[in-house]
């Protein structure tokens, strides 16, 4: 799986502040995947474990963050032993069990079910060794001067617009910066 990480500066004392916070223990896996890589983009990802099968949209960082946990209301995931780490385009979150029977498990919960979550994976290595991603092209991080340029080229300068424009800079403004990598834990 591939991902474009956050900034992980500090992590070890986020972590470690939201422990306290909350009163909980997160798994020490998940919590080696924070130090490393405090969650992130993870564009072009999808996964099909045990009939379940969705996007990856991105998993939560900790702290200031675009994807970030602190955004989800941890409380009421909390009360039933569960802890968001992910979610896909759809509003649907993959949490990871905290307590004893079910520490460390990965699970799927549909947004439109409530709480009700499905067992996915025994842990958070396995479930990412399901998670199938696929490279940003680099012709989504090309200049709109270059894909002008293009289709000049190709004789199709006849199809820019303003719209198009508009079309390309929103794909600029989501991958340009994204720099992806493989997930190892």
């Amino acid at each position: 799986m591939l991902i474009s990480k956050f900034s992980n500066s500090n992590i070890e004392d986020k972590v470690a502040d939201l422990e306290k916070r909350y009163g909980i223990i997160l798994p020490v896996q998940y919590k080696k995947f924070l130090y490393k890589y405090n969650g992130g983009y993870t564009p072009r990802t999808g996964f099909e474990i045990r009939k379940i099968e969705s996007d990856l949209r991105g998993f939560y960082g900790i702290g200031d963050v675009d994807l970030s946990i602190e955004e989800v209301k941890l409380e009421e995931w909390l009360e039933k032993s569960f802890f968001p780490i992910a979610c896909d385009s759809f509003g649907n979150y993959i949490v990871i069990g905290l307590g004893n029977d079910n520490s460390g498990k990965i699970y799927f919960c549909d947004h439109e079910k409530g709480f009700k979550a499905g067992y996915m994976a025994e842990n958070l290595q396995e479930f990412i060794k399901c998670c199938k991603s696929d490279k940003i092209k680099e012709a989504s991080k090309r200049s709109i001067k270059e894909r002008e340029e293009i289709l000049i080229a190709n004789g199709r300068g006849d199809i820019i617009t303003d719209g198009l424009r508009q079309l390309w800079q929103a794909e600029i403004d989501k991958y340009g910066n994204m720099i992806q990598e493989e997930v190892v834990l």
